[in-house]
């Protein structure tokens, strides 16, 4: 997947490829903080090259690989709100919302690199400007299938 991964080092702007896990891009997640995320599994390779940038790649569980997440705060701390990341189909048409994004579909995602500070700890985010959706992994709402016996009903 790295040969369609860009960054730009002058204007800290990246495109990077991946599946995607855990999507709240077309609502925010409001589970902590208010904010559009997706946890990106991207290729070894791609990994690597965002940990020569100083970035921390994250595992869990319930995730199939190594990730790392991208994300837009609702809420400025300057005050007043950013406006939601872009959102692009698999037509690379501009639309105003995406279907539910099950965990595994293929996207794109667009993304400004910045520093960032908060008392004796510091690191390198990633603002999620923008996500194209390339295939899309159904998302089902679980609904007690299987737990029961459906002759019963």
């Amino acid at each position: 997947m790295s040969d369609v991964n860009t960054f730009n080092p002058n204007s800290g702007v990246g495109e990077v490829t991946g599946r995607a896990y855990y999507a709240n891009v077309v609502t925010p997640n409001t589970k902590y903080d208010d904010k559009w995320e997706v946890n990106l599994v991207l290729d070894d390779e791609t990994l690597s090259e965002f940990e020569s940038r100083g970035h921390e790649i994250k595992e869990k569980d319930n995730i199939d690989g190594r990730f790392l997440n991208f994300k837009r705060n609702v809420n400025r701390k300057s005050g007043g709100q950013n406006t939601r990341p872009v959102l692009i189909n698999e037509q690379r048409e501009r639309v105003d919302t995406l279907p539910k994004i099950g965990n595994g579909s293929l996207v794109k995602v667009q993304y400004s690199q910045y520093s960032w500070e908060h008392g004796d700890k510091a690191g390198i985010g990633r603002d999620l400007r923008a996500m194209q959706l390339l295939d899309l992994v159904e998302y089902n709402e679980p609904d007690g299938a299987g737990m029961y016996n459906e002759d019963d009903f």
